[in-house]
């Protein structure tokens, strides 16, 4: 009973404090907005809300983007032959005779052209606090990350699928896919950082003028 009492008693502590009020509220607005978007972006055809009759245009032209920013760099993350042709790799050894023979197809789809993410960043960037100016301007921002990182992403996956394709979905899965929540995740406490020393300094300059027109 004095567990409890002790862990009860250390919860108000923390909760008293204004600071970490916000920090709790504002991880809660997080989790909660992400585990929301996921809901519906899997359950309610949260696409055509937004996008409408243009919905395959819009995933076509990002999947599109991904592919064609991914291939000029696929040599570098592997050593194996390929052919391209719509989204795909062909990924091909050549027989004694020179003929191709291919044994493996890597395809970016429409689940690879990251407008999930993009989605998913705007939303916690409405949800965010600060300034509306500002917030258009840093979920563009994160937005451009966001694309490089998926970029990179098919590209590490393309060069681990045509070595061993045994391995794509478990790195897919556990490793690639979590780590485009990290980097949201990351951009999100970098902007409440950024609020959190702005108001800090507007604060300290409160503070001083306050200071000053006391000792006048």
């Amino acid at each position: 009973m004095n567990f409890f009492l002790t862990i009860k008693t250390e919860i108000q502590k923390i909760w008293q404090v204004k600071s970490n009020r916000t920090i709790i509220k504002d991880t809660l607005l997080f989790f909660v907005a992400t585990i929301t978007f996921h809901i519906l972006y899997w359950n309610a055809n949260m696409n055509t809300w937004i996008f409408g009759p243009y919905t395959k245009e819009v995933f076509d032209f990002f999947t599109n983007l991904v592919y064609k920013a991914s291939t000029p760099f696929i040599s570098l993350f592997t050593n194996r032959s390929f052919d391209i042709a719509d989204t795909s790799y062909y990924f091909y050894t050549l027989s004694e005779e020179g003929v191709k023979q291919y044994y493996a197809i890597m395809t970016v789809i429409d689940d690879c052209s990251g407008v999930k993410q993009l989605l998913q960043w705007a939303l916690v960037m409405i949800l965010c606090r600060g300034k509306w100016f500002g917030k258009i301007f840093y979920y563009l921002f994160g937005a451009i990350i966001l694309l490089f990182a998926n970029i990179l992403r098919v590209l590490i996956l393309t060069g681990i699928f045509s070595v061993n394709a045994s391995l794509f979905h478990p790195i897919h899965d556990w490793v690639a896919r979590p780590a485009m929540y990290v980097i949201i995740f990351v951009m999100w406490l970098f902007w409440l950082s950024l609020i959190d020393k702005k108001k800090a300094k507007k604060e300290e300059k409160l503070q001083e003028k306050i200071k000053y027109q006391e000792k006048r």
